[in-house]
C-alpha cells in the first residue's frame, strides 16, 4: 500500500453511543460528474463529501461533513449539489444541499428506509420494515405514491438501463422452506450416541410444495421485484435468485440483472452435516426478457467442504457478497466480499472470479478480526480506474487501482468516529468468515447484521450429549432441573439485539451465557474456538446492540387507540396491556407472570408439559414480535416467510398462539386475543419512538406551540431522548442541544446563545433561521449537538492549527501540524476570499510533526486558509 492514513480521534465512552447495527445498502456513491465522492458516516450521523477531482492524488480530500439523521445507510445524488440520504433509524430521507452545507428538506418514510434511486423525475425509497416503495417528486418533494411489495425486507434498489423500470431486491426473501409440524413429520432418527434417550418429537424443515403439508401454504418465492416507472406499479417478480439477497445491479448494455446473495442450506439436517457449509455465497444472473432465466454462480466453486480446516480455501474465499460495480463495458464486475475483506473481479460471461484484492493489509487467510475492514459499498470512477470501497466495520474508505489490482489509500470516512473501542474491536467476530474452517461463513451468515434470516435450522446433533440445566424458579420457589436433548429439531434464528441481561440464552435456555456459543466456531463453522479474551470481546460487542423504535407506537411513546389501524379485526392495545398484566388466564397466572414486562421475559425455562410442547423452552422476549408477521400458513393468503412464532416457527400469529388450550379463559375469547396481540405489536423496544424523529422548521412551517416540538422537548425532559438542532442561524451553520433543566438550547459556541425556544422561533419567523430538530439517543445530545469529540471545547470554538507557507522552487509549500489531518486547505485569488475559495487537492505527505502540501502551479498570487470540513 503506497499511502495509509488512519488518523482516528480518541474513542468515546460507550454510554454516549447507541449501537443499532444498521444495514448499509448504498453507503458510497459518486457525483454525476465524477468529481465528488459521497459516503455515509453512520456512527456520527453525517454525510461526508470528498473531492476526488485530482487524478494525481489517490487520496480523497474530505471537504464537507453534514449532519443528517440517525444511522444513515444509503446515499444517492440528484446533481453535483443535491444528495439524498436514507436514515434507517430516523425513518427519514435527508435532502442535502452542498452549496448550503445543510439538510434543506426531510421526508418521513416509515419504516426503515434502506435505499433510494431516481427515475422519471421521481425518487423511489424502499422501506424494509413495511415492504413498501415510497415515491416522491424530486422537484416538489411531495409524496406521489406508496407501492406495496410482496416480499420481505426490500433493501436494495436499482434503475434499469433505459430508465423505465425499478428493481427491488428482498433481503429476507427466504427459500420456500417451512415447517412440517410434529405429528405430520416422521419421528426423528435414532441417536448415534448410545447413551442418549430417544429424541423428542419435532417438526421437519421441508419445501412449501411438500405433499405432507396441510393446508399447503401459498408461498411465492419473490426475490426481486420489477416496478414500472411510468405506471408506478409492480409488473412482475423474479424467483429462485437467493435466500438472502443483498444488492441488485443491471449489467450495462444488456437486459441482465445481477444479484449478490447467499443461499441457505437449511434443508440439510443436523449440525455435523452443516459444519463449514451452511450457506453458498453467490452471484445470480437474471435475464429479464419475456421468458426470464435465472442462473446462479458460486463464488467459491470447487471447495472441498469435507476438508476442515481448509487453509487453501480460506486463502481465496469470497464470503457474504455485498455491493457490485460493473465496469462500463459490462464485461466484468467487482464484488465486495464483506465476510473476507476481499474485492473480487468477476467475468460476466460465466461468473468466474478472475482476480481478488484484499482491503486488509494482511491477506494470508488468517483472521485479522479485531482490525477487520468489512467492505460493504463500491463506487467505480471509470475515468481513472479507481474503485472506492466503503468499509463498514472499520468505517474507512479504501481506494483501489483496478488496473493494477492494488490498494492506493485508506482513510477514515469522517474527521471523527465516535465508535467505542468495545464495538470496534468486537464487531469483527460476528462477521469474520475467516474464523470458519474454510472462509465461507460467519455467525452473520444466519444472524444477518446481528438480526434474523427469517429461517429455521435443525442444528441438532445425534452424537451429542444431554445438556443438564438447573435454574431457580421463583414462581415455585425451588430449583428446577431440565434434561435437554441434543436432537432439538428445527429452531428459528433469533436476533442478537437486546440480549444483554437475558441469560440463559437460546430457545431452550441451554446456553448459560453468550460465551457458551464459542463451541459453534468449531461445531458449526468448522474452525477453532476463540481464545477467552476474544470471546469476551465478542460478547461485549453483542451486548451493545439495541433495538430500533417500535414504529407502531405513537410518537410520544403511548399506545395507539387500535392496531392494526383500519383493520376490522383490530385490537385495543391499551385494553391488551391491562389484560396482559392483570387478568388470569388460569388461576394464579397472567401473561406477565412469565412474559414479564418491560421486555416480555422472566428468563425462566418452562417445562414442555405445561405448554403442551415435547420440549422445555425458555420464555422468549417479545420486543420484536411486531416484525414476525409474514407467515400465514394459509393456502389462500400468501406467506412471504416460511416460519412464524414459537421456537420452530409453527404459529402464524399471536391469535393462533393464544388459542392453545393452555391459555384457558383466553383461548376462546377472540376479543381478548386481538387486544393482547395489538398490545404486543406495539410493545416498547427500549428505544423511544422519538429517537431519530426529525422535525424541519422554517418560516413557512413554524406553528405556535407546535405539538411535535412539544413532544420532543417533553421526551427529552423525561430522559427518553436528547434533543438537538441543526440548521442555519443568521447565515451561519449552527447546532444546539436542548437543556431541559434550564429549558433552553446550548449552541456549538460559547460565544453564541444559549437561546430559548421563543428566541429560536422569533429568528425562524423573520427568516433568519432554518432548522431541523431531531431526537437522538439519550446521552448523545452533547456529542451530536455541541461538542463532537467531547473534549470540552464546543465545535465552533475548536482553534484552527497554524498554517505555514514556504517557497520551494518558486512554488508554495504549505504545512500544518500532523495531529490535524482533516483540515481543508483552500486558496483564493483575493485577500479575504472575495473571489471563491477553491479546495487545494494536491497530494498531502505526512512527516512528523507536519502535514505538507506542495502546490503544483502558481499563475498569480494566491491566498490560503484552513477550515474544518
Amino acid at each position: 500500500m503506497a499511502l495509509l492514513c488512519l488518523g482516528f480521534a480518541a474513542r468515546l465512552n460507550a454510554q454516549t453511543y447507541r449501537n443499532f447495527e444498521s444495514r448499509q445498502s448504498r453507503p458510497v456513491c459518486l457525483s454525476p460528474d465524477g468529481s465528488l465522492l459521497f459516503a455515509v458516516n453512520a456512527p456520527d450521523g453525517r454525510l461526508s463529501v470528498f473531492d476526488i477531482s485530482n487524478a494525481a492524488n489517490p487520496a480523497p480530500v474530505l471537504i464537507h461533513e453534514i449532519p443528517v439523521g440517525v444511522e444513515p445507510v444509503s446515499v444517492n445524488v440528484v446533481s453535483n449539489d443535491e444528495a439524498w440520504v436514507a436514515n434507517q433509524v430516523s425513518d427519514s430521507v435527508s435532502i442535502v444541499s452542498l452549496s448550503e452545507r445543510r439538510v434543506v428538506a426531510t421526508l418521513h418514510c416509515k419504516d426503515e428506509p434502506n435505499d433510494l434511486v431516481f427515475a422519471g423525475g421521481k425518487a423511489f425509497v424502499c422501506c424494509a420494515g413495511t415492504n413498501e416503495l415510497r415515491v416522491f417528486d424530486v422537484a416538489t418533494r411531495s409524496e406521489e405514491a406508496v407501492i406495496p411489495l410482496q416480499g420481505v425486507s426490500p433493501r436494495s434498489l436499482e434503475v434499469s438501463n433505459d430508465g423505465s423500470k425499478i428493481f427491488a431486491a428482498f433481503a429476507l426473501s427466504g427459500n420456500r422452506t417451512t415447517l412440517l409440524p410434529a405429528g405430520l413429520a416422521p419421528p426423528q432418527p435414532a441417536p448415534t450416541n448410545p447413551a442418549l434417550p430417544p429424541p423428542p418429537d419435532a417438526g421437519l424443515i421441508v419445501t412449501a410444495d411438500d405433499p405432507r403439508l396441510f393446508p399447503k401454504p401459498l408461498m411465492p418465492d419473490h426475490d426481486v421485484a420489477e416496478i414500472s416507472v411510468p405506471g408506478l406499479s409492480v409488473t412482475r417478480y423474479f424467483s429462485g435468485v437467493g435466500t438472502v439477497n443483498f444488492i441488485v445491479k443491471p449489467r450495462p448494455g444488456s437486459n441482465e440483472l445481477w444479484v449478490s446473495n447467499t443461499d441457505a442450506r437449511n434443508l440439510v439436517r443436523f449440525e455435523p452435516n452443516q459444519r463449514g457449509h451452511s450457506v453458498d455465497n453467490r452471484l445470480t444472473r437474471i435475464t429479464t426478457g419475456a421468458a426470464p432465466t435465472v442462473a446462479p454462480f458460486d463464488l467459491n466453486p470447487g471447495i472441498d467442504y469435507a476438508t476442515l480446516p481448509n487453509p487453501a480455501a480460506k486463502a481465496t474465499a469470497i464470503a457474504q457478497p455485498m455491493d457490485l460495480a460493473f465496469e462500463p463495458d459490462g464485461l466484468h464486475l467487482w464484488v465486495a466480499g464483506f465476510g473476507t475483506d476481499r474485492i473480487a473481479r468477476v467475468r460476466a460471461s460465466d461468473g468466474v472470479v478472475v482476480d481478488r484484492v484484499s482491503v486488509h493489509p494482511v491477506d494470508d487467510g488468517t483472521p485479522q478480526t479485531r482490525t477487520k475492514r468489512g467492505p460493504r459499498g463500491l463506487a467505480l470512477q471509470a475515468s481513472t480506474g479507481r474503485l472506492y470501497v466503503m468499509n463498514r466495520i472499520s468505517n474507512t474508505v479504501s481506494v483501489m487501482d483496478t488496473g493494477t489490482s492494488s490498494l492506493l489509500f485508506e482513510s477514515p470516512v469522517g474527521s471523527h468516529d465516535p465508535t467505542p473501542v468495545t464495538i470496534r474491536e468486537g464487531r469483527g467476530f460476528l462477521y469474520d468468515a475467516l474464523l470458519s474452517g474454510n472462509g465461507t461463513q460467519s455467525c452473520a451468515s444466519c444472524h444477518i447484521d446481528a438480526d434474523r434470516d427469517e429461517l429455521a435450522w435443525d442444528l441438532g446433533n445425534p452424537d451429542g450429549d444431554l445438556d443438564i440445566v438447573t435454574q431457580f424458579n421463583p414462581i415455585v420457589g425451588t430449583d428446577v432441573t431440565f434434561e435437554l436433548h441434543p436432537m432439538k429439531g428445527p429452531m428459528t434464528t433469533q436476533t442478537l439485539k437486546g440480549i444483554e441481561s437475558h441469560d440463559p440464552l437460546h430457545w431452550r435456555g441451554d446456553r448459560p451465557g453468550f460465551n457458551a456459543f464459542n463451541a459453534a466456531f468449531d461445531g458449526l463453522l468448522g474452525g477453532s474456538q476463540l481464545a477467552p479474551a476474544d470471546m469476551d470481546a465478542f460478547r461485549e460487542f453483542i451486548h451493545t446492540i439495541v433495538f430500533e423504535p417500535n414504529p407502531n407506537q405513537n410518537l410520544n411513546g403511548t399506545l395507539p387507540a387500535s392496531f392494526p389501524s383500519g383493520d376490522p379485526n383490530a385490537g385495543d392495545p391499551l385494553a391488551g396491556l391491562d389484560i396482559f398484566v392483570n387478568d388470569f388466564y388460569v388461576p394464579g397466572l397472567t401473561c406477565n407472570t412469565c412474559h414479564a414486562l418491560p421486555t416480555g421475559s422472566n428468563n425462566l425455562i418452562i417445562p414442555g408439559n405445561i405448554m403442551g410442547s415435547p420440549q422445555d423452552v425458555k420464555v422468549p422476549h417479545l420486543r420484536n414480535v411486531y416484525q414476525k408477521r409474514f407467515f400465514t400458513g394459509s393456502d389462500i393468503d400468501p406467506s412471504l416467510s416460511g416460519f412464524g412464532l414459537t421456537h420452530d416457527g409453527l404459529d402464524p400469529d399471536l391469535f393462533t398462539f393464544l388459542s392453545r388450550p393452555v391459555f384457558g379463559l383466553f383461548a376462546n375469547d377472540a376479543t381478548v386475543k386481538r387486544n393482547i396481540s395489538a398490545f404486543l405489536h406495539c410493545l416498547d423496544t427500549g428505544t423511544a419512538p422519538t429517537v431519530g424523529f426529525s422535525k424541519p422548521v422554517d418560516q413557512t412551517t413554524l406553528a405556535p406551540g407546535d405539538s411535535e416540538w412539544n413532544i420532543l422537548q417533553n421526551q427529552a425532559a423525561g430522559g427518553n431522548i436528547d434533543l438537538v438542532i441543526h440548521g442555519e442561524i443568521e447565515g451561519e451553520a449552527r447546532s444546539f442541544v436542548y437543556r431541559p433543566g434550564t429549558d433552553d438550547y446550548l449552541s456549538d459556541s460559547d460565544s453564541f446563545g444559549p437561546l430559548t425556544r421563543a428566541e429560536l422561533e422569533l429568528l425562524i419567523s423573520t427568516g433568519d433561521a432554518v432548522v431541523t430538530l431531531m431526537g437522538v439517543p439519550d446521552g448523545s445530545g452533547e456529542r451530536l449537538g455541541r461538542d463532537r469529540d467531547l473534549d470540552g471545547i464546543p465545535n465552533r470554538d475548536e482553534p484552527l492549527p497554524r498554517l505555514e507557507i514556504a517557497i520551494e522552487g518558486g512554488l508554495p509549500k504549505l504545512r500544518w501540524p500532523f495531529d490535524e489531518p482533516f483540515m481543508v486547505l483552500e486558496s483564493s485569488d483575493t485577500p479575504g476570499g472575495s473571489s471563491p475559495w477553491q479546495t487545494v487537492t494536491e497530494p498531502r505527505s505526512t512527516s512528523a510533526p507536519w502535514i505538507e502540501v506542495q502546490e503544483s502551479g502558481l499563475e498569480s498570487r494566491r491566498f490560503f486558509r484552513l477550515r474544518r470540513p
